[in-house]
């Protein structure tokens, strides 16, 4: 989540219940208050990088870049230089 000495100011907003109930139970499920998930979300829409997310991608590079590394070790190198690039953008 973004730093938490950054001010915080209210944003009333209407959301549909279904919308309110899945920020409840994640918020629930985190240990944090709910405005803090609403807020996650706004900040990384349209895509939720969420921990999972960028593990799972990590991972998938990982496999690809082992597969590659005995008989394509160029492209093995490449895919993982491209990856370094994308943990850039996303810092």
């Amino acid at each position: 989540m973004k730093d938490q000495k950054e001010k915080k100011v209210p944003l009333p907003m209407k959301v549909r219940e279904s919308t309110l109930q899945e920020l409840d139970q994640i918020a629930k499920e985190k240990g944090v208050p709910r405005s803090d998930i609403a807020a996650y979300r706004i900040e990384h829409y349209p895509i939720p990088l969420t921990p999972e997310l960028m593990a799972e991608l990590q991972n998938s590079a990982n496999k690809r870049y082992e597969e590659l590394k005995p008989d394509m070790p160029e492209e093995a190198v490449r895919i993982q230089r491209k990856v370094m690039e994308l943990w850039k953008l996303l810092k």
